[in-house]
């Protein structure tokens, strides 16, 4: 169950870039997920975030991001490993799950030990995922991202990725 925290940012950046006014908003924070303009969207993510923390920013940063590329209605429902797995089930030429790009996408945010190392590998999965039309639960993956530094807490979300990405066709 996602914090209040991040279901409030995330309901907050949904709210704002979806109204119409909110065109300058989804500018920037569209920019925050880029090294280079990042600075551009902290004027929204200071609400949210200690600007000083900067592996906490980028987490903020990466769902308000992908957000204000989306423009959702409502925070979605699929976790990591079950949007990679959709993203699979979507393909014409369906393989081997285990030997599929989605699989290996996963593999390499499986072998993440660290929020920094996860970031960086996350960012072009989430726009992958964003891509083929599915919604993350972005409040979820806010916390999940947060609370990766923590030794039980990354063991626990990395096995439920993984179990949800792997789970038998009869459970889908």
């Amino acid at each position: 169950m996602p914090t209040d925290r991040s279901v409030n940012f995330v309901n907050y950046v949904i709210k704002e870039v979806t109204d119409d006014r909110g065109k300058g908003f989804g500018a920037k924070l569209r920019k925050a997920d880029n090294e280079n303009t990042e600075y551009q969207s902290w004027e929204i993510l200071s609400r949210w975030v200690n600007l000083e923390w900067e592996s906490d920013r980028k987490a903020f940063a990466l769902i308000g991001a992908s957000i204000a590329r989306v423009k959702p209605v409502a925070d979605g429902k699929l976790s990591i490993g079950e949007a990679l797995r959709m993203v699979h089930l979507k393909d014409k030429d369906i393989g081997d799950l285990e030997k599929s790009s989605s699989a290996l996408r996963l593999r390499r945010i499986l072998a993440c030990k660290e929020k920094d190392e996860l970031m960086d590998i996350l960012k072009p999965v989430v726009r992958y995922v964003e891509s083929s039309g599915l919604l993350l639960q972005q409040a979820r993956l806010l916390d999940e991202i947060l609370w990766f530094n923590n030794d039980e807490s990354r063991e626990r979300t990395r096995a439920k990725w993984a179990r949800d990405f792997f789970r038998k066709k009869e459970e889908s």
